[in-house]
């Protein structure tokens, strides 16, 4: 009668999670920052998941590049936090057709302390781990089954801090039961790539790479678009942009001269350069014309910066029209609330500062996820 009744339980228990939708932000999850007494509440690098360490030390400090200027790897790992995660059940590169790879993604930034209060640094690194399709979907079963008993919905609400973390804290039970669901599937054992990007220059020059893990061997990802396994962006504005970018993508799509100088543009000598610019970073932001294996790093990170200046600085072109035909549309809620508009902020998931940032490429992504999810699982 007992086995009965457990089975029965557990058939219920699919067959409501089933109707479960997730939304963005279930599956693109950012954690509130804690004050400085309470940082032990995030994942931390050396934090030990079922699968292994989440971000080992040797792959820190011996296969990734320096990350913050005058600051040795070694002395920033303890620093190290996560400040979110992603859900991906179809991460893919390129233009041929591939197997969908199953993951979830961490994303980490050392936290710094002013008096109580928390900020982070400008570097970041992304965790990457490849699931079994099996663990999978045990995994959102698992998601959609606590979003069953969340204190406040996220259903319909804009990507930003995850509204029931944002209301009950990392000391509430939402957070507790989500980390142990989480850890169930990531560690040293299924890592199979990290990416980071690096901070110089006074926070002027960011770098940005990544490595591939495969059978304990680490090789260097070459960027796409630049046959390069590390690009540079340089800006020392936050209103305009005066910089640049190396290697700088040479295909039709870019916004190389913008970035270059922006202040020296106008509408009367440069109309058709700022459009071509304002329509590259409208197509690099929509999910359905690029994906990771097809656009470089600076394309993607710089992305909404290069379009919120030009959208704010040339009205009278009216950038949106001359670009719907590349604006990714959904159904779901990608409102933008982001509260920086600077052009120094090259995040796409995570803090500048104590802000939190989810750049637009990062909102479509994630209703892309949800749509998915939605017709598969």
């Amino acid at each position: 009668m007992l086995k009965k009744i457990i089975l029965l339980s557990l058939i219920y228990s699919s067959l409501n999670a089933q109707t479960i939708d997730l939304d963005l932000n279930d599956i693109s999850v950012l954690l509130p920052l804690p004050p400085a007494n309470e940082w032990g509440l995030l994942p931390k690098a050396d934090t030990q998941a079922a699968r292994g360490v989440l971000l080992p030390k040797n792959l820190v400090v011996e296969k990734i590049p320096t990350l913050l200027q005058m600051v040795h790897n070694e002395s920033l790992y303890p620093l190290i936090y996560s400040v979110g995660f992603r859900i991906d059940p179809c991460f893919h590169e390129g233009l041929t057709p591939v197997k969908c790879k199953t993951q979830i993604r961490m994303i980490w930034q050392p936290l710094i302390k002013r008096g109580e209060q928390t900020f982070t640094t400008d570097v970041t690194l992304h965790t990457f781990y490849e699931l079994t399709e099996l663990d999978f979907k045990k995994l959102i079963n698992e998601v959609k089954q606590l979003k069953l008993h969340a204190s406040v919905t996220t259903d319909g609400t804009a990507l930003s801090i995850n509204p029931v973390l944002k209301k009950e804290g990392l000391r509430g039970p939402y957070y507790t039961q989500l980390m142990s669901i989480i850890y169930k599937y990531i560690g040293e054992e299924n890592l199979s790539r990290i990416t980071f990007m690096q901070l110089f220059g006074g926070e002027t020059v960011w770098f940005f790479g990544g490595i591939d893990i495969k059978n304990n061997e680490v090789t260097r990802i070459t960027i796409p678009r630049i046959n390069h396994t590390i690009q540079q962006f340089a800006n020392t504005q936050i209103v305009f942009f005066k910089g640049g970018i190396a290697p700088q993508p040479r295909q039709s799509d870019n916004f190389n001269l913008v970035i270059t100088d922006s202040e020296i543009l106008t509408a009367e000598a440069n109309e058709q350069e700022i459009i071509n610019a304002t329509k590259s970073a409208f197509k690099f932001e929509n999910p359905h014309l690029h994906n990771p294996g097809t656009l470089d790093c600076v394309s993607c990170h710089a992305a909404q910066s290069v379009k919120d200046w030009a959208l704010y600085k040339f009205p009278e072109l009216k950038l949106m029209e001359v670009s719907r035909e590349f604006i990714y549309q959904s159904d779901k809620n990608i409102t933008n609330t982001s509260p920086l508009q600077q052009t120094n902020v090259m995040r796409v998931f995570g803090y500048f500062e104590d802000q939190p940032i989810a750049a637009q490429r990062v909102i479509n992504e994630s209703a892309e996820v949800v749509k998915f999810l939605k017709a598969n699982y």
